[in-house]
């Protein structure tokens, strides 16, 4: 995955990019969304208003995400994750193709991308 993370951030959130401060379920809420429509990235350690906060990435950290996100869908996603440094701090990137098989669950519910709220 080869992206300009600055780019992304002055962007803004969209139908295709979220911000999350820190991973949650809000995270992987957004997550299934991408994938119940056409595909998205959630920026992790980055507020709503652009700035980046940063996460706290250790050895097994990424690998603990993507287990969460894959034990609470279904069908189970398994997002593309890569970590950034930006401004001294760590973001996560973790972005979701568009799913064939459609609808994806989180925890029962189902979600969908429309413009840039789930």
């Amino acid at each position: 995955m080869s992206i300009n993370i600055q780019h992304i951030i002055k962007q803004g959130e969209g139908a295709t990019v979220e911000f999350k401060q820190s991973f949650n379920k809000k995270a992987i809420e957004t997550l299934v969304a991408f994938a119940n429509a056409k595909g998205g990235t959630v920026l992790v350690g980055v507020n709503n208003d652009g700035h980046c906060v940063g996460v706290d990435v250790h050895e097994e950290t990424i690998q603990r995400w993507l287990n969460e996100i894959k034990q609470k869908t279904f069908p189970q996603l398994m997002p593309d994750a890569e970590v950034f440094e930006l401004d001294d701090k760590q973001v996560v990137v973790l972005a979701q193709n568009e799913y064939p098989l459609k609808p994806v669950a989180f925890s029962g519910r189902y979600y969908k991308r429309v413009l840039n709220s789930n």
